[in-house]
Order: structure tokens, then sequence, then C-alpha cells
């Protein structure tokens, strides 16, 4: 074995290490938003923060940096040495990225702020269920620093500080750049909405009843089977806000949550949260267990949930195939009601307070919204203190509608109390990367529809695995949308996907 290959070796033996350790930090995570007890959050806080600091120092041990430096992978220059396999360096390219991103921070600080999001998501739970806003406050204050102070360590200062906290979700990309993708589609979107506000609503009368939760998550795992996922590679649990966490390639945990009086909400969390999950078990073998093993950028993985949970899941021809088995699940509360009704139904657009609840016409308008404060509250423009009154300015000003809570307001979404600054505009570009990607699909499989109306996911599964899910994140974000659509990222399929379905819809 010459010096190449043993340094490669052993690179992938401490990339190995470090993936696991990010999974035994992960079922920590997952632990502490699914079954641990009340009482144990400041213990769970000091068990995430001494696993991150351990994962933190193997990571940037010197020995990294060296044997980086002999393949030839520099900051420059991080794919190495043109000499080696692609795999490898792509390899390089991404383990170089994780090593200059962590190098840059103290261990003490990594520990620090671990122990401080292990006491703030579950301050966050509590503050959510009692709309105690002034309880949180101090943790999100606490964030937001670390969230500056991260920035500052990887050299974005002042007024650069949010683009280097969006350059963890979506890598190469800027503020001005969103700024200059949201502007045109709140532009549209904004017209689009209010033309439909002087249109006719949908009958939504039989929603408007209780339903049994328990019968809603045996539906929900039917749904998950019916999709094609995979229930011996992962689970569903409940939790306060939906999530997917990846604890291995054969062990992926979904998260919704269930109301009574609200049937479409765990339905829709369930079919967005299962295109993470086909995503994260669709990487190719080789790559597994590395640091290749994750998705090109958060927005690619937005635009795979977005994608199965709206262009498939609010079709009418899903629902011409599994409508009848949501009617079986509660027998008696939707009869009458035909697979186009309810159809016409959960695609309503009525402007709502809750973002993961919001139709798809005025879905990027609440991330347009969270993308606007963010940025002022990484800035220092905007106090934490004066944030539930700017949120309800805001919500009038981009939604038309105000909270009355800051439960469903400012306290709905638990990003920020995981310290996620920039993780929000992912979602507005999932939605468009996923639409550019849907033309080339429609364009590959001319049976689309029929298929999805059948119930029959394979072939799109296999298209979706072959051209995003086995590459993991061998390229980069934009690299990956010109390889697979031909084009850059444009706001144009997206909007004339959503103005020529909802013209349809309501007549306009």
């Amino acid at each position: 074995m010459g010096k190449s290959e043993e340094a490669l070796a052993r690179l992938h033996a401490l990339d190995r290490e470090s993936y696991h350790l990010e999974k035994a930090i992960a079922v920590l995570q997952w632990d502490e938003e699914t079954y641990l007890p009340s009482r144990g959050v400041e213990e769970r806080s000091e068990q995430l923060a001494l696993l991150e600091e351990i994962a933190h120092r193997r990571l940037t041990e010197p020995e990294t940096g060296r044997l980086l430096a002999g393949l030839g992978s520099t900051f420059d220059n991080p794919r190495g040495d043109e000499g080696l396999a692609d795999i490898e360096r792509d390899f390089l390219r991404v383990l170089r990225r994780k090593y200059d991103r962590a190098v840059q921070l103290p261990a003490d600080f990594v520990a620090a702020a671990a122990r401080a999001e292990g006491l703030s998501q579950p301050a966050w739970a509590q503050a959510r269920r009692n709309n105690d806003f002034a309880a949180f406050l101090p943790h999100l204050k606490i964030m937001i620093d670390f969230a500056r102070k991260k920035a500052e360590f990887w050299g974005f200062g002042g007024g650069a500080r949010y683009d280097g906290l969006l350059d963890i979700y979506e890598p190469g990309m800027s503020a001005a750049e969103i700024d200059a993708v949201f502007a045109p589609l709140r532009e549209r979107l904004v017209s689009l909405l209010e033309k439909i506000r002087r249109c006719s609503p949908p009958d939504t009368g039989f929603l408007n009843q209780q339903f049994d939760t328990e019968k809603q998550a045996r539906f929900n795992r039917r749904l998950m089977d019916y999709l094609g996922f995979d229930q011996d590679r992962g689970r569903l649990d409940a939790s306060a806000h939906p999530f997917t966490t990846t604890l291995g390639p054969h062990d992926v945990r979904i998260t919704t949550r269930y109301f009574p009086d609200n049937l479409l909400s765990g339905v829709f969390s369930v079919i967005h949260e299962s295109g993470h999950a086909f995503y994260e078990t669709g990487f190719a073998p080789e790559l597994r267990g590395t640091c290749l093993a994750d998705g090109a950028s958060m927005a690619f993985h937005e635009s795979q949930s977005r994608f199965w949970e709206n262009v498939v899941g609010r079709s009418r021809p899903f629902w011409e195939g599994f409508f009848p088995v949501l009617q079986e699940t509660f027998p008696g509360q939707l009869d009458g009601v035909s697979a186009e009704s309810f159809c016409r139904a959960v695609n309503e657009v009525k402007p709502s307070l809750i973002r993961v609840d919001a139709d798809e016409v005025s879905y990027a308008l609440h991330i347009i919204l969270r993308f606007e404060l963010e940025k002022r509250l990484i800035s220092g423009e905007l106090e934490a203190e004066k944030l539930p009154a700017v949120w309800r300015e805001y919500s009038r000003e981009y939604l038309g509608v105000e909270s009355e809570t800051d439960a469903d307001g400012v306290l709905q979404d638990v990003h920020w109390s995981m310290g996620s600054f920039g993780y929000f505009p992912s979602y507005a570009l999932g939605n468009l990367y996923g639409l550019q990607i849907r033309r080339k699909i429609e364009s590959d499989l001319p049976d689309f529809d029929d298929a999805v109306s059948r119930g029959k996911f394979d072939t799109l599964r296999d298209w979706l695995d072959s051209h995003i899910y086995c590459r993991g994140c061998r390229l980069e974000p934009a690299e990956l949308l010109r390889k697979i659509t031909g084009e850059k990222l444009s706001v144009i399929p997206f909007l004339e996907y959503i103005e020529k379905k909802y013209a349809e819809l309501y007549g306009i």
C-alpha cells in the first residue's frame, strides 16, 4: 500500500469515528424530543455537551489536517491531488470543509453551545405549551449569541455574519442571492393570494370534526407503507415539532404530531418527513458511514420533502388512489365525500398562522417572514425582546393574519431553540429546486400521474435514487441542480406550477 492509500485509509478510519459519534449524539437528541422525562433535561444537556466536545476534538486532531494536506487537500484546493479517484476527491472536499469549520471553533465553545442547546429546546417546548415567550427569551438570547460568535469564528463579521450561518445549510449561498430570488417570489405569490381571496373557497366542512389520534397514527403507518418506506429501516413517533433524524444507514426516525381537530396536520407531516427519510436511506452503499452520506444541502433535502408532500401528496391522482383507505380508517366520518372534494379541501388556500400547516401558495411567505426576522436578529438590528410584536407586524403584512398568542406566532418553530439560524430559507429554496426537478421527472416519466393514482411509486423512487439520493453530498447544490436539470436556480418553474394549479382549482 502506497503512502496515498495509507493516508486515505487513515482518514476514512477517522471519519468513521466522527460519523459514529455524530449518530450517538443524534440518538440522545432524538430521545430528548420524544421520550425523555422532563426531569432528565439537565443531565441530558451535560451528556450532549460531553459528546459534542469529544466529537469536535476528534475531528480537529492535528493528524487530520496533516493527512489532508499530504493528499493535496487545502482550503483553496479541497479536492486534493488530481491523480486520486473521483469519489476520494469528493470525500476529501467534504472532509476538508468539515475540518476547516470545526478547527476554527474552540472545544470549550462547542461544549458550551451544546449544553445551551440541550437546555434551550425543552425550554422552548414548555414555553410553547404555556404560551410564555418571556420564559424562553433568556434561552433565545443565548442561542443568538452563540450563532453570532460561531459566524465570527469562521471569519464572517458584522453584516456578513448571517452569510456564515447560511453557508452551514446551503453552501455558497448568500443573503443577497436569496433576496434576489425571494423578491419576485413574494411579489407573485402575494398577487396570486389576492386573486384567490376573491374566489369562493372549497367545501372543507367535513374536516371540522374530531378524528381519533390513535386511528390517525395507524393510518399514517399505512401511509408510509403505501409510499414505499421500509419501516424495518425506521420508525414513526410523536414530538412537539415534526422532524426526521438519521441514526444510521438503516435507522431513520420520523416524528409527527396529532391533533384531534386537525386531521391534515399529521398526514402531511408524515408525507413530508418520509421525503427526508427516502433521501437518507437512498445513499449509495459506498457512501454509507462516511461524511458523503448526507444531502447536497438542506434546500436539496427540503426539495424532496416538499416534493413528496405537495407535488405527490396534494395531487388529485394521489387521493384517487388512497382516499378509500382514509375513509376505511374513519368509518362514517367521511361517507359521501369524494376523492375530488377531499383533494380540493387539502389544497384550500387560506393563509394560516402555522407554517407547517400552510397551503402551497402562502407557505413561502412564512419562510420569507422568518428569513427577514432572523437576518435582523443576527445583525443586532432587531432585539429579541421585540420579536413577538415585530412577528405580528410582518405576519399582517405578508399573510394578512395575526396570531393572538405567541404559541401560534414566534414560538411555533423549534429551529431557533436549536440555534439553527439560516435554516429557514432552505424550505422555500427547496420548493424551487423541487419544481425544477419535477419538469425533468415528467419528461423522463410521462406516465407519472397514472402511476401515482395507482400507488406505484417504485419508478419514481428509482428515478430519485439514481439522480439525487445515491450521490449523497458528492456535488455542491448548484452543481447537482445543473447536472439533473441543465439549469441554474430559477423561480419560474415553481411559479408556473403554482399559478396554473390554483387557477384551475379556483377558476381564476
